[in-house]
This record gives structure tokens, sequence and C-alpha cells, in this order.
């Protein structure tokens, strides 16, 4: 007989240690099970939503415990108004978890797998990337940009794009994880290429480098960054591009960042396999002679109240932006 109940980090820290995950205390949820002497036996949590941290004692392999922790957690996640889970595994564990109803996003065959539960999932979401797509373009790109903020080496790369494509798509990431919302993001690249016909700017949801499909985007582990690099680039390839006819994908040089540089690797090597043309473009510099633009050096010379310096950087754009809102722009700064 086995019991189920909610419990905290420190009673499954053991167990996920004997079981050779990395315990890691951040969870919405946490589901322990017990066997007919309280001793914890399986556990399991719930991230937003994400399924994480399933895990069952050697001794009760077979016992079903790993249905029983993931049931568990979609009823929760369901009474919370969550009805699309995800979750990565190994490959080894693919096929048990399609056994019970989950849907496989992203393989990385030998390493590593992204699969969700219910909806709306990658389906509904390229079913709405579908109704963007130009039945008469013959060349169409596509950018992926987070620009926090918007500058005018964004603008450049989005330019050469535009040149180069009868159609281009620019998915703007959706992870608020940056000192710039968003929101307001998502409003300095509209305005910054509002003058582009053929450039069209969406939000890039959760399947474009988001916690979901790229967590190590905003960290330093590079292997991390490669794995999830690789999940990211077969979402992309798999199901993002075919969506919008991409034949194009345009990504800026990386020179400052490490993560982001492995990431342009691994995309524009599965790309490629899937007869996409990836260009890796140079970064272009305000005047001859100078360092290669970037929103790093952007927000360091904003939060050392250097707008003026930091505005030679921008489009007029972006520039009249944080002109107009310069004290919430610097409240920002001082956050990151």
């Amino acid at each position: 007989m086995f019991e189920e109940r909610e419990i905290r980090f420190f009673e499954a820290k053991a167990l996920l240690q004997k079981c050779g995950l990395n315990p890691v205390d951040r969870a919405d949820y946490r589901v322990g099970i017990f066997d007919e002497d309280d001793e914890l036996v399986a556990t399991g949590a719930l991230v937003g939503n994400m399924l994480q941290m399933i895990a069952v004692d050697p001794s009760c392999q077979g016992e079903d415990l790993s249905v029983r922790v993931v049931t568990h957690l979609v009823n929760t996640a369901a009474r919370r108004g969550i009805f699309c889970l995800h979750l990565f595994t190994k490959s080894s564990s693919v096929r048990f978890f399609e056994g019970i109803g989950f849907q496989t996003v992203a393989h990385v065959p030998g390493e590593v797998a992204l699969l969700e539960w219910g909806t709306p999932g990658i389906r509904e979401y390229c079913r709405e990337l579908a109704k963007r797509k130009d039945p008469d373009a013959s060349r169409v790109g596509a950018l992926v940009m987070n620009a926090n903020p918007f500058t005018v080496g964004h603008r450049y790369l989005v330019e050469t794009a535009a040149k180069a494509c009868d159609k281009v798509f620019l998915l703007a990431v959706e992870e608020d994880l940056s000192e710039f919302p968003f929101s307001v993001r998502l409003e300095l690249i509209k305005a910054g290429t509002a003058d582009l016909q053929n450039v069209t700017v969406l939000p890039g949801g959760r399947y474009v480098i988001s916690s979901l499909t790229f967590p190590a985007y905003f960290s330093r582990d590079a292997a991390r960054a490669r794995l999830q690099s690789k999940i990211d680039a077969e979402i992309f390839a798999r199901h993002i591009a075919p969506a919008l006819g991409i034949t194009d994908r345009f990504m800026g040089e990386e020179p400052f960042s490490p993560s982001t540089a492995i990431y342009n690797e691994e995309v524009k090597a599965r790309l490629e396999k899937s007869g996409i043309a990836v260009h890796i473009v140079p970064r272009m510099a305000v005047c001859e002679g100078e360092k290669a633009v970037s929103a790093s050096e952007v927000r360091r010379l904003l939060a050392e109240g250097k707008t003026e310096e930091a505005i030679r950087l921008l489009p007029e754009t972006t520039a009249a932006y944080i002109r107009a809102h310069e004290e919430e722009v610097r409240k920002w700064m001082k956050r990151s």
C-alpha cells in the first residue's frame, strides 16, 4: 500500500541524490509517495508548467510509481488551471512517457528529449504560426531576438535579412528574464522595424528560446547551453520553420556571450541538415575602429548613467523611448 502526499524539498533531497539527480529547491508543488513503513519511495515536482525531478527508489522499480507520480502532478496542475505540461527526459525514457500519453516535441537521440502533455501545445502553436505564412514568398527569412534593448546592431541584422528575402519573420524572445520587460522589448522591435514592409514581428511564445527550450540562454553553463541549444534548434527545424515556410535563418555573430555563440553553432548545424540556409552576420560598429554594438554595452552605459553615450548605439525609436522613460529604465538597470 502506498500513500501520496505533498512534501517539502528537504524530504525529497536524499531520494533525488540516490537516483542520481541534482536536487533543486525550486518547485510550486512537490509530491511524495510513501510505502507502508512511511519511507519515501517516489517523488516529483511541478515547476510552472514543467514536470521535474521525477524519481523512484531503485528498490521499488516495477511498481508503476512513476505513473502515479506523473498522474498526481497532472491532476494537481489541472486543478491549478494548467492543461499543457512539459518535461525533459533521457532518450531511454521517451518510450515510457509516450506510452502514458505524452507527445515528443523534440528529441536529440542518445541525449535528451522534450515531451508535452495536453493542450494548447506545439501543434496549436504551429497552427497559429501557419496563418502568417506568405504563399507568394519564395525566400522566407527568420530571426530570433531578445533585443534587450533594440539597438542599431539589431536594426542592421533585420535590414540584412529584409534585403535578402521576400518575407522575414522576426520572433521576439518572450521570456521575461531581461532588464527590459517583454512588452517593452516587443514594442521597441516593432517600432524599430515598422518601415520595413516585408518584416513581420511576432511574439516567440514558449517554444522560442524560453526557459522551456533553452534555460541556459541566461546562464554561463556551457554544457547545459549546448544541450538546450540542440533542443531549441530541433524545435525550430521540426516545427517552426515548416509552419512559416522558412528558407533562411539570420543570426548575429556572437563575440561576447559564450552561451549565445554555442547556440548559433548548434542552430546552424541542425538547420543546414534540414536544407535551411543559415547566415551568421558580422556585428556592426557605429564608427570604424570601434568595437561592435551590443545590447549589453548599452545596458552598462545606462546603468552608469551615461544615457547619451548609450543613445549613440540606438535607433531613434529606442532612444526616444529611453528619453521618455529614463527614470524607469534606470530602475530596471539597478535590478540587474
